[in-house]
């Protein structure tokens, strides 16, 4: 491999490698999976709206479309359709494994009209396929780069081509477990504020030296794997601050009796989106009276905080 790539695109392989295994290792390691997991997925949601051009704001998400676990799917934008849907496959994928995966249709959510379904430019994503299987030879995260920008550059989509493309390509870069739903490396774009969109086409404001599409292809691929590097640094950081958070709630839990709620409201809010008295009620079997009480200590003790400035229907999200 040495004799194909330069040394600055095989550094950076190695430590998008090494970023990508401790993210692994710490997911792995997490002592209550669920609640990394879904912060993993918010840092995901938010990377592939700034990808996809549009701004990430949580509590005007909450105003538009509600603060449900699956609240965020009536976004109109195309990365929604795909998210958290992993894709049938483990290689290079097909045109007719990327329709599949693009066109399953979700469930419909009440009230609220089913997205119309993405438009296909078969031609340009066929002649797309056939170029991207040649790139099964390539080191898989290295192919991942070239998968991500051939996509984007193919534009088999009238719109969105380059956030769908980033999301196959990670995928295929992280092909098992429950790391990636499609977002690591758009974690990183977003971090290092990478000119991605810029830099598939070679249009940066940079004074560079070669314009070649070689020097173009070797800048997409180290703004790639610099990507994938910082998303799983991202994931490690997430880890650490929620470990601190899981210590807080034990020494809170300690010095409170056996048959307190308290840690399983905050392990509820912890693993969703954010939390109500009544969901939070529901879920506990509590009465609404108690469940708010409880909330009030969860706050008191630094483990909740409310996102809602004391409106009505109060919402809560944990103070990590």
């Amino acid at each position: 491999m040495s004799g194909i790539f330069s040394s600055v695109i095989l550094n950076a392989h190695g430590a998008a490698r090494e970023a990508l295994a401790r993210a692994e290792e710490r997911l792995a390691l997490f002592p209550e999976p669920a609640i990394l997991i879904a912060h993993i997925r918010s840092a995901e949601q938010e990377a592939l709206g700034w990808l996809e051009g549009e701004s990430f704001i949580p509590e005007q998400l909450a105003m538009n479309y509600g603060y449900g676990p699956r609240a965020w799917r009536r976004w109109p934008f195309a990365f929604v359709k795909a998210f958290e849907r992993k894709p049938p496959w483990s290689a290079i994928p097909t045109a007719d494994a990327i329709r599949a995966w693009l066109k399953t249709d979700e469930p419909a959510i009440e009230g609220w009209p089913s997205p119309a379904p993405l438009e296909i430019a078969d031609t340009r994503l066929e002649v797309w396929a056939r170029q991207a299987a040649r790139l099964s030879a390539l080191p898989r995260l290295i192919a991942s780069a070239d998968l991500a920008a051939s996509f984007a550059r193919a534009a088999p989509l009238p719109h969105s081509s380059v956030v769908i493309g980033a999301m196959l390509a990670d995928r295929c870069a992280l092909a098992k477990g429950k790391l990636s739903a499609g977002g690591i490396a758009a974690i990183g774009l977003n971090h290092n504020r990478s000119p991605w969109r810029a830099l598939l086409t070679g249009a940066t404001d940079d004074d560079l030296d070669e314009l070649t599409t070689h020097a173009r292809d070797e800048r997409c691929r180290l703004a790639w794997l610099e990507a994938l590097g910082a998303g799983g640094t991202a994931v490690v950081r997430l880890d650490q601050r929620l470990r601190l958070w899981l210590a807080k709630l034990e020494v809170a839990c300690a010095t409170r009796r056996k048959s307190s709620h308290l840690r399983a409201l905050a392990l509820l809010a912890g693993a969703g989106p954010s939390l109500t008295a009544a969901r939070a009620a529901k879920a506990l079997g509590l009465s609404r009276q108690a469940t708010t009480r409880l909330i009030a200590e969860a706050c008191k003790a630094h483990l909740l905080r409310e996102i809602t400035q004391g409106n009505a229907f109060r919402r809560y999200v944990i103070a990590a």
